[in-house]
């Protein structure tokens, strides 16, 4: 099993590389009809209020000392989770497919 100090670490990388796939997503949205811009914009926003959340309770965790992290660890997997399929969701409606 990972230690505590591990997973936190991981978890602020993961993320990190989250918020590159995102900005990048948010780049290539420029490309887009209008319409297209503006929900690609909405569910950009959500994504990024959802990260606030993961980041609050990463926040907490590092706050708090290792021992908060077996206490909130299933909400951390589940926030994670959440995101990272939010924006391969978000990816695959918006962006173009290389076989267009």
């Amino acid at each position: 099993m990972t230690r505590p100090s591990e997973y936190v670490r991981n978890l602020n990388q993961k993320l990190e590389d989250w918020e590159y796939q995102l900005d990048r997503f948010r780049h290539r949205l420029q490309d887009l009809r209008e319409e297209l811009r503006e929900r690609g914009e909405e569910r950009a926003e959500d994504l990024q209020a959802r990260r606030a959340v993961l980041r609050e309770k990463l926040d907490a965790v590092e706050e708090q000392g290792e021992h908060a992290l077996e206490d909130i660890r299933d909400g951390l997997e589940l926030a994670w989770e959440g995101l990272r399929l939010g924006l391969l969701s978000a990816r695959s409606e918006f962006e173009p497919r290389d076989d267009d």
